[in-house]
C-alpha cells in the first residue's frame, strides 16, 4: 500500500489528471490532496468533481474553509436578512454558485489535519506550541495559514514577513510527527528534518507534486512524482491580511 499525497491543485485539472496517469494509483492505494482544490486555475467545480467521483481524500485547505465559511453565512443571511459579511469577487462567486449540495458537504467534511502512523498532513504550517490531539478550534485554524514566524510562537500574515522572518518548518520540532504540507509555492520540493512542503506552485506555471511513501515508511524509499503545469494560469500571489 502506498500514500500518495498531491500538492496544490487550485483547479488545474489537466496536470492532475496527467501526474495520476504517471502515479498510476491503484485500489490498495490511498490518495490524499493536502488541499486548495479550489480557485486561481481555471477549472475548480470540475476538478472537485473529479475528486469526488474518483474518491480522492482532501484535507482542508484555507481555499476550500472560504467556502465553507461563506455558505455558513449565506445560510445565516437567508434567515435572518442580514448581508453575508464575506464578500466575494466575480470568479470565486461563479464557483460557490456552481457548487451543489454534496459538492458544500463534501467541502465541510473535510478534516484539518490527518495523520497516518507516523506521518502528519496539514495544510499549511503549525507552531511548536500546538498539541493537535487537544488543539482548540482556533489553533486549527492556524494550520490553514501559518508560513513564515516572528518568533517560535509568532506567525505572520502574508506580506508582513521579512529578512528576519523565519519559515515555520525550520523551527518545527517534530513532535506532531513528520509533516507533509503544502500552501507556500516554492520552486522545488522544500526539504527540512521533519517536514516536507510539496507545493510547487502549478496554477503559477511551475510543476504540480505527488510525493508517495510507503505505509508506515517517512523518509525510506521517498519517491516524488512530477508534472509541468500546462501554462500560468495565475500569477503570484498578492500579499493580503485575509489568512483564510
Amino acid at each position: 500500500m502506498r500514500i500518495i499525497i498531491y500538492g496544490d491543485l487550485h483547479g488545474c485539472i489537466e496536470e492532475f489528471q496527467s501526474l495520476r496517469e504517471k502515479v498510476a494509483p491503484t485500489a490498495d492505494d490511498r490518495e490524499i490532496i493536502i488541499g486548495d482544490i479550489l480557485d486561481k486555475g481555471p477549472m475548480s467545480n470540475e476538478l472537485l468533481r473529479y475528486v469526488r467521483n474518483n474518491k480522492i481524500e482532501s484535507i482542508m485547505g484555507n481555499h476550500e474553509y472560504k467556502y465553507v465559511r461563506y455558505a455558513k453565512h449565506e445560510k445565516k443571511s437567508n434567515e435572518t436578512g442580514k448581508k453575508n459579511p464575506m464578500q466575494f469577487d466575480e470568479d470565486r462567486l461563479k464557483i460557490y454558485n456552481g457548487l451543489d449540495e454534496e459538492d458544500l458537504q463534501y467541502l465541510e467534511s473535510l478534516p484539518l489535519f490527518l495523520k497516518i502512523d507516523n506521518l502528519t498532513l496539514i495544510h499549511a504550517g503549525i507552531l511548536n506550541n500546538i498539541n493537535l490531539e487537544n488543539a482548540t478550534k482556533k489553533e486549527l485554524e492556524k494550520l490553514l495559514w501559518i508560513r513564515y514566524l516572528k518568533d517560535e510562537h509568532t506567525p505572520l500574515s502574508l506580506g508582513s514577513e521579512d529578512e528576519t522572518s523565519t519559515y515555520w518548518s525550520e523551527l518545527y520540532d517534530g513532535k506532531q510527527g513528520f509533516i507533509i504540507y503544502g500552501h507556500q509555492p516554492f520552486e522545488e520540493v522544500k526539504k527540512d528534518k521533519h517536514s516536507l512542503g510539496i507545493d510547487t506552485g502549478c496554477v503559477f506555471g511551475n510543476k504540480l507534486t505527488a510525493a508517495i511513501f510507503t505505509k508506515g515508511d517517512v523518509t525510506e524509499n521517498l519517491k516524488l512524482v512530477q508534472v509541468q503545469a500546462k501554462k500560468e494560469y495565475s500569477k503570484i500571489y498578492k500579499a493580503t491580511n485575509d489568512n483564510y
